[in-house]
């Protein structure tokens, strides 16, 4: 029997709407596959014990926590045949208006299907599988067909989310099993071959959607035992913890990691999936605004009392270090003692009780790295003047201004400097020859005689930088705010990677991050960007906008100095195709005009000792600006080296996203610096950690960026077995590869 529940409107409903818009749900859970007389089918089918129990409380939580107006749940044989689901699909489509707020959930079968014309390079597509499937002739409902039903809801303007617990349901579906195991959401059944060319389709998520996934598209989505010691899909189960533990409003990314942690506590291998635009990704499930924090939130994965270590959901990849601390609302505080891999790491409890933390906890950085370990150095002169007093000096030597004396920038080259010398509190003007004098005062008249005294080279034009200092009080902002960060505030520039530079222009008083030249040209720090956009001594986020570029560049020097564990180097480096000659580049000089196309290239000595794991695959870039950009995955495409690399057969392997290669033209000049990291486990909410705005709005020197064309180029019953817990280094690996282009 059909169940539609309508329920009262709201009237303080959190998420902002217009007067007729209404949230509208269709819940779907599937237990009964094996059918009543038995058929001819040589199938092994099983019945799932779970899946409505998942769908009724998914229901409850609707109709309780979230206010939902309308529910219609199907979870009887007779409701979710092929035909039954169809019609469902459509009742949805035609009960949908702008600004609904729209939920979708399927808990039950999936298998995948194969297709020989499928251009995926796996040639499988995933399904849902309806209760009526054992009578065969495709009765199956494939991804492509969920993809277009998703995509009319978005069409409409309306807010949507989608949940599959399924196996491969990271591309909709649950798994294939063997007589052998036990009961799982999957079938033991290898669908026929459909042999149909699959149009290249929008992923929904690219549209406003939120599209959550019990598991990876190649992996079993497992089912356990619930509190109640009833079965229930491991991934909903965590879920609903999640949420019941969460406030209603917790942002997405949040709630992914806080799910993640208790599918491990519980000994779930499986990787939920999570896609969605970074917008979306920061706001609550069904689209409420809610407020973040710049700090990550890291997850209670398991406590452990004997050792008196808590194991967290966070590693390397959020940059956190030994020594990173964390607080949680309890007052509780750890220190990071181990780092294991991208995404794990553990911590000693150093204030409160660890008899307080349980699974699922959240805690928030507190201090990002521990002093003897920043991330970057910087180094900022101070002096007793005020703003008023500074921005005075820089004024009046404007004066100065002639044919052959200009001022120069912090990052420009210059024949002459003037600074003060804090532990003097002097003012010195030097060349480059090295010469030096002191001088009473920095007036005009002063400043210009003992320039005219230091003469280097026979060079008759002056080309000055002031190196205005920051006031007192503008130094004990940054230092305030530098205490709880991965950046160190140096007392000493010489060990400093950037110096602050104060300059007068426009009438402002201005400060940069500048990139000292004895590490311009570091192998490894190439591409770090050689000074950040100017920051206005008056503007109201002043130390945030200074504390915010600092912390981007540290991030991409940590990226720049990562190095993979001894025990692990992933066989394959990025590599350039010329697409003219056919020749590969693994690295040096490219120049403007070539055609290249960005592909993976196998290194046989490493490949010998592999043990080849199928690894999550990231792809990005890192350029002078200090933009990082994440190029694979790309819209939430496949990112398992199984199908990325096509089997590990061939020499040389192009980026392929899905039927699409990154090429492009090679313009002007700069240095660009491309990464690969391999991981066992997948990074929650890589288009958010990858993709980072620079610390520099505009580019110089001729043509911009070498690879402008880069992305643009882009055509547009177990659910699983439980696995003891084991404190083993993560798999991982990260190399990287720079590239210069120049003129020819």
């Amino acid at each position: 029997m059909k169940k539609t529940i309508l329920l009262a409107i709201i009237a303080f409903a959190c998420l902002l709407q217009d007067a007729s818009a209404k949230k509208i749900a269709l819940v779907i859970g599937i237990d009964k596959y094996v059918p009543d007389t038995p058929t001819g089918e040589t199938l092994t089918w099983r019945n799932l014990n779970g899946a409505v129990r998942d769908a009724n409380a998914m229901s409850n939580v609707l109709k309780c926590k979230y206010q939902f107006d309308v529910i219609k749940v199907l979870d009887t044989p007779e409701e979710t045949t092929t035909k039954g689901l169809k019609e469902a699909f459509k009742w949805l489509q035609s009960n949908t208006s702008a600004n609904d707020v729209v939920f979708f959930y399927y808990a039950g079968h999936g298998s995948q299907v194969e297709n020989s014309r499928h251009f995926e390079a796996d040639k499988t597509q995933e399904c849902i599988v309806p209760s009526d499937a054992y009578k065969g002739k495709q009765n199956y409902i494939l991804d492509t067909e969920i993809n277009a039903f998703l995509l009319s809801l978005t069409n409409k303007k309306a807010l949507v989310t989608a949940i599959f617990d399924s196996c491969h349901s990271g591309s909709v579906s649950r798994n294939a099993i063997t007589a052998e195991t036990p009961v799982t959401r999957s079938l033991n059944h290898k669908f026929p071959d459909i042999k149909t060319s699959v149009p290249k389709t929008i992923p929904p998520a690219t549209r406003g959607a939120l599209i959550i996934s019990a598991a990876q598209n190649n992996e079993t989505a497992s089912e356990t035992v619930n509190t109640e010691g009833l079965p229930q899909g491991a991934f909903t189960d965590a879920f609903l913890q999640a949420i019941n533990a969460s406030p209603s409003v917790e942002n997405v990314a949040t709630l992914e990691k806080r799910i993640r942690s208790l599918l491990r506590f519980n000994g779930k291998v499986q990787t939920p999936t999570f896609e969605g635009q970074e917008g979306r990704m920061n706001k609550a499930l069904f689209g409420e605004n809610v407020a973040t924090s710049d700090n990550p939130l890291l997850f209670v994965e398991k406590v452990n009392s004997s050792s008196g270590e808590v194991k967290l959901l966070g590693g390397a990849a959020l940059k956190i270090t030994k020594g990173t601390t964390l607080k949680n609302d309890k007052g509780i505080e750890l220190e990071i003692s181990t780092l294991d891999g991208m995404t794990s790491s553990y911590a000693k409890v150093t204030s409160g009780s660890l008899s307080s933390i349980k699974e699922g906890d959240a805690f928030e950085i507190k201090v990002w790295a521990h002093a003897n370990h920043p991330n970057l150095v910087v180094y900022a002169s101070k002096s007793s003047l005020s703003d008023i007093q500074i921005t005075s000096i820089g004024h009046d030597l404007q004066s100065l201004k002639g044919a052959n004396f200009t001022f120069v920038k912090p990052w420009e080259v210059g024949t002459h400097t003037l600074a003060f010398n804090e532990s003097t509190s002097q003012w010195i003007v030097s060349n480059t020859c090295g010469q030096q004098k002191v001088i009473p005062n920095p007036n005009p008249a002063v400043v210009k005689k003992a320039v005219s005294g230091l003469v280097c080279d026979g060079n008759k034009s002056v080309k000055l930088f002031v190196n205005l200092p920051l006031s007192t009080d503008k130094y004990k902002l940054l230092e305030g705010e530098f205490e709880e960060s991965a950046t160190k505030l140096s007392k000493n520039s010489i060990e400093a990677s950037y110096i602050l530079g104060g300059f007068y222009e426009e009438g402002k008083l201005k400060y940069a991050w500048t990139l000292q030249s004895a590490n311009a040209q570091s192998e490894e720090t190439k591409t770090l960007p050689t000074f950040a956009d100017p920051v206005s001594v008056n503007s109201q986020s002043f130390k945030y906008n200074l504390t915010d570029q600092a912390q981007k560049i540290g991030t991409i020097k940590k990226w720049m100095t990562l190095r993979s564990p001894a025990s692990m180097a992933f066989p394959y480096k990025l590599c350039l195709q010329d697409l003219d000659n056919g020749s590969v580049i693994d690295g040096g000089k490219i120049y403007e005009g070539q055609n290249m196309r960005l592909a993976f290239q196998k290194d046989p000595a490493l490949f010998a000792r592999w043990k080849k794991r199928n690894m999550f695959l990231y792809v990005f870039m890192i350029d002078n600006d200090g933009q990082m950009q994440l190029l694979l995955p790309f819209d939430f495409s496949d990112n398992k080296s199984d199908n990325i690399l096509e089997g590990y057969e061939k020499d040389v392997v192009p980026v392929d996203l899905e039927g699409n290669y990154i090429e492009f033209t090679v313009e002007g000049t700069g240095v660009d610096k491309m990464f690969v990291l391999a991981s066992e486990e997948a990074i929650p909410n890589p288009e958010q950690l990858f993709n980072v705005n620079g610390v520099r709005s505009t580019r110089s020197g001729v043509g911009g960026d070498p690879l402008v064309n880069l992305l643009n180029s882009i055509n547009t019953n177990t659910r699983g077995l439980s696995m003891k817990e084991r404190k083993v280094k993560a798999v991982w690996s990260i190399s990287s590869v720079t590239f210069e282009s120049s003129l020819r």
